[in-house]
């Protein structure tokens, strides 16, 4: 009977040291209340819904079982264009914030969340992309055995070159179960598609009229054609176009036409920025989807600003090149 207590004992004890089977996810968001949070995470690639509920007060509270995977999870409301992705790592997490401002919600409560807040916070301060690029490449090299380095790589796949995405990838541990691992893997194998030297993916869109435009009645008439990727309420885009407009007015007489895929929603805003920010090429085309624009998914894109530069023959010759180096890009094609 005594063996039979002390083994009880010790369970109990064991549980209580790792403080029990479950942990809690407490989300408390100013305006929040009457709102649907869903927690999300992902099974390979795939995104599955694991809970949701309706915010009282600002608050919702959600139990979890704890994992012997310790990958990301994230919170996603309706009206935001952006989840909220954490890393729990069985810990308790609190998320706090304003519902209206999604840049300012914060989550806080693990080792591993620790790491990326601080990550964002050093990152956030930088001004140079150069700069940016190296402390991205810099955290996923110290974090390659964690997720919370697949992440960083996966949400700032900008700052990498797709040799470097593939030699980090192929760091990581084989066995690492990591959402973002899988998602970085199958980009890889999208990105290869159209990859410099890749023919073009046609694209088929309404213009600002509701007609029909491709992309395809373009190739041959210009010796240089950027595909733009933007929208009228990314902050980024906004603040690149006045360059971009310079560029145009500089080379449009030497051969070079811009193709503009917008990610809007809303018709009247997209029109609207094309008129304020003078974008006076005539190609401007959206399927109005946001970021489920079909064009932006055959290219690969998961940020904007980006582009796609192709010669006169549609081949793709660069992407994803920064604004401050469009002119060489230019150059170095019509040459």
């Amino acid at each position: 009977m005594k063996k039979v207590l002390i083994a009880l004992l010790v369970m109990i004890g064991l549980v209580s040291c790792n403080g029990g089977k479950t942990f809690k996810i407490t989300v408390n968001l100013e305006n929040s209340t009457g709102k649907t949070v869903t927690l999300q995470k992902y099974d390979g690639s795939t995104l599955m819904t694991l809970q949701n509920a309706v915010a009282k007060n600002n608050t919702v509270v959600f139990k979890v079982e704890k994992s012997v995977i310790s990958d990301g999870m994230q919170i996603i409301i309706d009206g935001w264009r952006r989840p909220v992705v954490f890393f729990p790592d069985n810990q308790d997490i609190t998320i706090t914030g304003d519902y209206q401002k999604a840049g300012g919600i914060k989550a806080t409560g693990s080792a591993m969340q620790a790491s990326l807040n601080s990550f964002d916070e050093e990152f956030n301060k930088l001004q140079d992309e150069e700069e940016m690029k190296l402390y991205a490449i810099m955290y996923v090299k110290e974090n390659i055995e964690n997720a919370t380095g697949a992440y960083v790589m996966y949400r700032y796949k900008w700052a990498f070159s797709e040799r470097d995405m593939k030699d980090l990838c192929n760091a990581m541990p084989i066995d690492m179960k990591c959402g973002y691992k899988s998602l970085i893997a199958d980009y890889l194998q999208d990105l290869s598609r159209v990859s410099a030297g890749q023919p073009y993916t046609n694209i088929i869109q309404n213009d600002v009229n509701g007609n029909p435009m491709e992309l395809a009645s373009v190739i041959g008439t210009a010796k240089v054609i950027i595909v733009d990727f933007w929208a009228s309420w990314c902050p980024d885009c906004r603040k690149e176009n006045p360059e971009l407009v310079k560029i145009y007015n500089e080379y449009k007489n030497k051969g070079v036409d811009i193709f503009s895929v917008s990610l809007d929603t809303d018709p009247a805003a997209w029109k609207k920025a094309i008129a304020d920010d003078n974008l006076a090429w005539p190609h401007h085309v959206s399927d109005l989807q946001g970021w489920k624009n079909k064009a932006a998914g055959d290219y690969c894109i998961s940020f904007i600003p980006q582009n796609v530069i192709l010669d006169q023959n549609g081949v793709i010759v660069k992407r994803n090149v920064s604004i401050n180096d469009l002119r060489e890009a230019i150059v170095s094609v019509i040459n």
